[in-house]
């Protein structure tokens, strides 16, 4: 199956082309588009990590990813966050001030598979995309500022 990736970069203060990608993905339905957003970070603060090491530590990345997979056959959207912070990752994000929507459900808090939420269907794509931000600024293990990478991906197969 082939997989084509598009690149959008963004700021914290404009959400509209995010936004715009992710409406457009609810508007086709087609079921085989998806977006992962991370926060764009300073070559020099890229943690290097050795293969040995993404197999067997119990964290996920440093650098947070959060992928976002649209509603499909009566399945809500979901949300996933994989992330460096370990084991209460949910609870960290709620201390911080950083509590999930309270419509939605958490569906899993792993360790190395990261957070997993069911999205409610009444909640805008800005909601989504704040909380996506919001949490990965918080959970991120390196510096981070006000741009983020998204990634706009779309199956082929």
């Amino acid at each position: 199956m082939a997989i084509d990736h598009r690149m959008v970069h963004f700021r914290d203060d404009d959400l509209a082309e995010i936004v715009g990608e992710i409406d457009g993905i609810i508007a086709r339905a087609n079921g085989r588009e998806w977006v992962t957003i991370s926060p764009w970070v300073d070559p020099e603060n890229l943690p290097v990590t050795s293969l040995l090491r993404k197999i067997f530590s119990a964290h996920g990345s440093k650098v947070p990813e959060v992928t976002w997979v649209p509603p499909q056959g009566g399945e809500p959207a979901q949300l996933g966050i994989l992330h460096a912070h370990g084991p209460g990752a949910a609870e960290f994000l709620n201390e911080t001030g950083v509590a999930i929507p309270s419509t939605w459900i958490q569906v899993s808090d792993h360790s190395k598979r990261g957070l997993l939420y069911a999205v409610h269907p009444d909640a805008t794509t800005n909601e989504v995309v704040r909380f996506a931000l919001e949490s990965a600024q918080v959970l991120a293990a390196v510096p981070t500022d006000d741009r983020w990478v998204a990634q706009v991906s779309t199956s082929r197969g």
